[in-house]
């Protein structure tokens, strides 16, 4: 179930099982009749139901409500919610682990020794909240994480240069948490195996051999994240 602002003010409501899909019909003037002809629209609310009719009965329910009690609906979910200066480019949690799972690469924004910030591109893979990615076992990645493990994971989906707009269509998505280094063997394999059945299926036979091999100068590390956000441009 989600809330959209429109153009002039006023607030929609509606039900759908994929809002950045959803959304994005919204924005393009090919949504609800409502929508169309009150654009712009941006998303300022939204809840996960368990399945579509709970999602059709609290929109119904959501429908009947006051505008003061839509707007104090909204402004109880901003503020669990990063502030972002484009709102309507904000996209639920659901759309930022989307991204997560099918970036090529993120890039790592850390600390370092020195207190400057350093970063790098890494290879990742996600099971739950959580997200991995290998390393060597010393060096200077490693360093800043022992010494500072806060840190900032960014994605990049899909991205199109509109040239002749002068712009770029794009999806992105900023992570937060804390990277702690695995050292359980049986995670450390299944989170490898899991970044190469992701990164490199095709090759899964030699898995076994490589980590016989190479697991004892592998190192892997887990950021629990705590918040993620998800933003787009379409």
């Amino acid at each position: 179930m989600y809330i959209l602002r429109c153009g002039d003010g006023s607030l929609y409501t509606g039900c759908t099982d994929n809002i950045p899909r959803r959304l994005a019909v919204h924005q393009s003037g090919k949504g609800a009749k409502y929508t169309r002809s009150h654009l712009p629209v941006a998303l300022a609310y939204w809840e996960e139901l368990p399945d579509k009719s709970a999602a059709l009965r609290r929109e119904a329910a959501v429908k009947k409500l006051t505008r003061r009690q839509k707007l104090a609906l909204i402004a109880g979910k901003e503020k669990h919610m990063t502030e972002m200066r484009r709102k309507e480019r904000q996209l639920p949690e659901e759309f930022a682990w989307e991204i997560v799972d099918k970036c090529e690469y993120a890039f790592l924004a850390m600390t370092a020794e020195d207190g400057m910030p350093y970063g790098l591109p890494v290879t990742i893979v996600r099971k739950g909240r959580d997200v991995y990615f290998h390393s060597a076992m010393e060096g200077r990645k490693v360093r800043c994480l022992r010494t500072n493990p806060r840190v900032c994971l960014t994605c990049v989906g899909n991205t199109e240069i509109q040239q002749d707009r002068f712009t770029t269509l794009y999806e992105s998505a900023v992570a937060f948490g804390a990277a702690e280094e695995v050292t359980e063997e049986n995670e450390k394999i299944e989170a490898l195996r899991i970044l190469c059945q992701r990164h490199a299926p095709d090759n899964m036979a030699g898995f076994d051999e490589a980590i016989r091999r190479s697991l004892a100068r592998t190192g892997v590390w887990r950021i629990r994240v705590e918040e993620i956000s998800g933003k787009a441009k379409r």
